[in-house]
């Protein structure tokens, strides 16, 4: 029998290459759904930097001074007024100014003396 649609082959070949390369992205609007507001409480300082990180890969690379400038609307409170007193344009930056400023930093001293000065208690067994 004879090949009705001999191009048809190629064409779907084509297509299914051309799906393959094509990279989704989602509107910013959307990627701010993923983005809390921050005051600057140190216990929600990585929450808000891997949220933010996560909206940065999805959405269109075009798109992140965009997504930078609404980011920086999500900060509020003394966060804000220590980042207007610099000089921050793009997220890498703002993103190691909130982990330099707002993450606990423990001294190998510290993490030492914590782990020397835990104890069992009574009712624990060994392995808790």
């Amino acid at each position: 029998m004879p090949n009705l649609y001999p191009n048809l082959e190629a064409e779907v070949a084509s297509a299914d290459s051309n799906t393959a390369n094509m990279t989704i992205y989602i509107s910013v609007g959307e990627a701010l759904k993923l983005i809390a507001p921050f005051k600057g409480e140190k216990r929600d300082v990585l929450a808000f930097v891997a949220n933010a990180d996560t909206a940065f890969e999805v959405i269109d690379p075009r798109n992140e001074g965009t997504l930078f400038k609404f980011v920086l609307k999500r900060i509020s409170g003394e966060p804000r007024t220590a980042i207007a007193h610099r000089d921050l344009e793009k997220w890498e930056e703002l993103k190691e100014f909130l982990r330099n400023t707002y993450t606990e930093k423990r001294t190998q001293d510290y993490n030492a003396n914590q782990l020397f000065s835990t104890k069992q208690s009574k009712a624990e067994s060994v392995s808790e």
